[in-house]
């Protein structure tokens, strides 16, 4: 039963956001595959690390990621964990497949999950555009987010108020997101390509996100590869 809440939980939270948008496994957690294809779609692969700072008793786990393209609202669920160090956060390998050109990544959705008890969302924006290359894995960093207090009305919040006990009691709502973006191409191209053998041989390209913040507080412009 807790398996059928998890998964209902899991749907709704992506319909939350963009309520027709497609829903598609990563592509690097699909099973029964022996190889991958990039003749018709690029893969996008980042690592991500999440802390909760704000509350350290309320450590969430990625639940998807939203991307637009061509006016279609994209999401891609079930990350690969590398690693769990309870108060001190989790670390995942996420992937998501699309056709070549003009792509833009809206957010990572973070959720904290206890069944029948507390469901809590937080969402990291990013709003940026890419170029998507054809026939090619593309790298898009080494993201590391932490959950800090909200110290004053000017910081965006984590997580929105409502529900309010849900959201309060994670820590989202009267939390506040900073995270890095770092290029560690070859050390993290590394740990893919030895948890995921099918895409050894693929062609990879670093096109690292820039520094973030919040979309408000930049203006995105078509990010190229990197040389």
């Amino acid at each position: 039963m807790s398996g059928i809440i998890k998964k209902l939980t899991l749907v709704l939270s992506v319909l939350v956001f963009a309520g027709c948008a497609s829903v598609s496994k990563m592509p690097l957690q699909v099973k029964g595959k022996t190889g991958i294809s990039i003749a018709q779609k690029s893969i996008l692969v980042a690592t991500v690390s999440i802390k909760n700072a704000n509350k350290d008793s309320q450590q969430p786990t990625i639940c998807c990621i939203f991307l637009k393209k061509d006016d279609k609202d994209l999401s891609f669920t079930e990350p690969t964990l590398i690693s769990d160090k309870e108060k001190e956060g989790k670390t995942y390998i996420v992937s998501m497949e699309v056709t070549p050109g003009t792509t833009q990544i809206n957010m990572i959705r973070f959720v904290r999950q206890v069944p029948l008890l507390l469901m809590a969302t937080a969402d990291l924006p990013f709003n940026q555009t890419i170029e998507v290359p054809a026939n090619k894995v593309v790298y898009l960093g080494n993201i590391d987010a932490v959950i800090q207090p909200r110290t004053n009305d000017s910081q965006p919040r984590a997580g929105s108020v409502v529900p309010l006990i849900d959201q309060s009691v994670a820590g989202f709502s009267n939390g506040t997101f900073t995270a890095t973006v770092k290029d560690q191409f070859n050390e993290d191209v590394a740990e893919i390509k030895n948890k995921f053998p099918k895409v050894a041989n693929l062609d990879f390209v670093n096109m690292t996100l820039p520094a973030w913040k919040y979309p408000e507080q930049e203006t995105s412009k078509p990010k190229k590869t990197k040389k």
